[in-house]
């Protein structure tokens, strides 16, 4: 048996990015075209050009691929840094451990203004895209919690940790989201993620009360 060259990964890896996109794509044109109620995997597949098996081998369901790829992920390994590394500012430190998920250009693809208004006006997608993102999220706030515990002199606030803990994963909400609705082309998505955190820290330091 011939081993496998790196070459011959990078391009079975193209390929199969270019499914998901071509996926989430078309899932999104017919839903556009359609109505989200009238659209079903089947149809999905068909405008695909695949079956319904390697469908389910990119996507959980017809949500995932409308929604298109969620951008953002944060490995168990991760999470662990989270955890285990002191930082100043924890933010950064999570936002520094944020990975982008390969495949996640369909973000920036021309039809992204057609994908936000096909979320915005179906309630059941909203709810898919806010499960998705709960989920992301949800694994941080345990991480954060558990960095604080283990390394109070990172605290910045003298109250119960739960609420620095809801403060720092509200912030990286906000910025996930801002990022979300108007992703930048030719930018580090996770560099755009840290610019955004920082404006939003030097708004709030010239708010006067």
């Amino acid at each position: 048996m011939h081993p496998v060259q790196n070459e011959d990964i990078g391009i079975r890896e193209r390929k199969r990015l270019a499914t998901k996109r071509r996926i989430c794509d078309e899932a999104a044109a017919l839903v556009d075209a359609r109505g989200y109620d009238n659209v079903t995997v089947d149809d999905i597949c068909q405008a695909s050009g695949i079956s319904r098996r390697t469908f389910f081998n990119y996507m959980d369901s017809k949500d995932e691929a409308v929604l298109g790829v969620f951008p953002f992920t944060c490995t168990e390994e991760s999470l662990a840094a989270i955890r285990e590394t002191p930082a100043d500012n924890v933010l950064d430190l999570v936002l520094r451990s944020i990975e982008v998920v390969p495949g996640a250009e369909s973000y920036h693809s021309p039809d992204r203004a057609c994908r936000r208004e096909l979320i915005e006006s179906n309630p059941g997608l909203l709810h898919a895209e806010a499960t998705r993102r709960r989920g992301f999220l949800t694994g941080i706030a345990q991480a954060v919690h558990d960095h604080l515990e283990r390394f109070p002199e990172d605290r910045h606030f003298d109250g119960p940790p739960g609420v620095e803990v809801h403060w720092i994963v509200g912030l990286l909400q906000v910025t996930v989201s801002m990022y979300l609705w108007h992703p930048p082309d030719g930018v580090d998505p996770t560099e755009h993620l840290r610019n955004h955190a920082t404006q939003l820290s030097n708004y709030a330091k010239d708010l006067q009360w």
